[in-house]
């Protein structure tokens, strides 16, 4: 397997791991537990990265975006940063006006990680996140593994238990572009199952209401751009870009989008057994697809629950599979 040393952060070594597998390399830092690029073969086998990433440790460091990261403990928003369990009420960090984003000032994207196994289509990674941290309750030891598969295939899996109840929601952050993260995302198509949304207030912050996606900019039951003229929504067209979480039908690992366009002829179907997807467009080289529980759950008795009581695991797990078309 090979490894390099991609920075340091005050004296401590990041490195950089490259996977292969089937024709297909991922490359992961011990910073954030990051996946930093994803080259997969186009039609004629010529290798192309379809995440979006940084060229130096330094810009991670500097530009914001959440590019490939691990994020938590809590992945989107937290309304007000803060929910109760048990009758107490927990104060989180607020990095976002009044609000949590993926964890605070310092979640679990910023923290480096502890590699536990290694080999050539397989890395594993550990942080032990301590009781108070970012104002989150209990010892949290977390694990993520990424695995390449042979049908080209990137399965990313979460394992975390906690000495006290908290709650979790963990995703990775990556932006995906099937034409290459060179090119803009202009022209491709997008598919997502769900045939609702969560809608949010000016905030971001969902409120435990759900929006049928029927008539309107959020349908994507079948593949469309999401790129183009937002004006006929008026939150969109304010915006200028999606920022939503969807209500993804079914339960169980199973596919719920994909992505398709460009010329290189790749195609990505994203299966996974979360709740909610969260996309964002704001990037116009790559779209985040991030799989998650549902933003502000934590306040909303609407939405499946985040609670994880002390001793129990929380296990999740995502894949991204690309094809040639």
């Amino acid at each position: 397997m090979k490894q390099v040393t991609f920075g340091t952060l005050d004296g401590v070594e990041i490195i950089q791991y490259t996977l292969t597998c089937a024709g297909v390399e991922a490359d992961i830092m011990t910073y954030g537990a990051t996946l930093t690029a994803l080259r997969v073969p186009d039609r004629e086998g010529k290798p192309v990265n379809v995440v979006f990433g940084h060229e130096t440790f330094e810009e991670y460091l500097t530009k914001p975006g959440y590019h490939g990261a691990t994020v938590g403990r809590f992945a989107n928003r937290i309304g007000k940063s803060c929910f109760e369990i048990n009758g107490v009420t927990y104060h989180v960090s607020a990095n976002e006006g009044a609000n949590c984003l993926h964890g605070g000032n310092k979640g679990l994207d910023k923290r480096v990680w502890t590699v536990v196994q290694a080999r050539e289509d397989l890395l594993r990674l550990n942080y032990l996140s301590p009781d108070g941290e970012e104002g989150f309750p209990g010892n949290l030891d977390v694990t993520v593994t990424y695995r390449l598969t042979a049908d080209r295939g990137l399965v990313i899996e979460y394992d975390a238990v906690s000495d006290r109840d908290t709650v979790i929601s963990l995703t990775n952050h990556s932006y995906y572009n099937v034409g290459g993260v060179e090119t803009t995302t202009e022209g491709l198509l997008l598919h997502i199952d769900a045939d609702r949304i969560t809608p949010a207030d000016e905030e971001l912050i969902p409120h435990g209401e759900f929006r049928d996606v029927t008539g309107n900019l959020f349908d994507f039951r079948t593949p469309k751009l999401f790129v183009g003229d937002l004006s006929a929504d008026p939150v969109l067209g304010k915006r200028g870009c999606y920022d939503e979480n969807f209500v993804l039908n079914g339960s169980g690992m199973r596919r719920i989008a994909t992505l398709e366009g460009g010329n290189r002829g790749i195609a990505l179907e994203v299966f996974s057994d979360q709740p909610g997807m969260q996309i964002y467009t704001g990037n116009p080289n790559a779209i985040a697809l991030e799989t998650q529980n549902f933003p502000n759950a934590v306040n909303c008795p609407e939405y499946p629950s985040p609670l994880l009581r002390a001793g129990e695991h929380y296990r999740t797990s995502t894949e991204y599979r690309f094809h040639n078309v």
